[in-house]
């Protein structure tokens, strides 16, 4: 009874270790993605900015076409000096609103209660203000 109990543990050991092979060795073999996914090629910055307004960054850069971006900027207003009307969501702070200013920048209003701050700031420059880590997201503004 003895070495039946003591060739049973190496056997069970055996066993173990060819279950794990079989599950860890065909994960570590499968296939991983060739390209970079769309959302990893952004930056964070990028992230934080909306898609339509992405867009017609990259229209006024004119490099839209090396971008997949949606088909249009609808819905965004730029008024003649290339700003864009947005709304800054990020704690109301006299420091973003210097930023703003400085990035050529025009504070319509702002809200502490919704930690809003609507304004018109020049599209190429708010990959700038959306890299501040205050910056939660920029949206088009109403």
């Amino acid at each position: 009874m003895r070495t039946v109990r003591s060739a049973g543990f190496p056997l069970f050991c055996m066993l173990v270790i060819i279950t794990m092979a079989a599950i860890v060795v065909p994960a570590a073999r499968a296939p991983r993605p060739v390209g970079p996914d769309r959302r990893d090629a952004r930056t964070l910055a990028h992230q934080k900015i909306n898609a339509r307004v992405l867009t017609a960054i990259y229209h006024r850069r004119g490099d839209a076409k090396g971008k997949v971006v949606s088909a249009n900027g609808a819905g965004i207003q730029v008024d003649r000096h290339g700003r864009a009307l947005v709304d800054v969501r990020a704690q109301v702070r006299p420091e973003l609103e210097k930023k703003i200013k400085a990035l050529g920048g025009v504070v319509v209003s702002t809200s502490r209660t919704y930690d809003s701050i609507v304004g018109w700031i020049p599209l190429l420059t708010l990959e700038r203000l959306a890299a501040d880590p205050t910056v939660r997201a920029i949206e088009p503004g109403q």
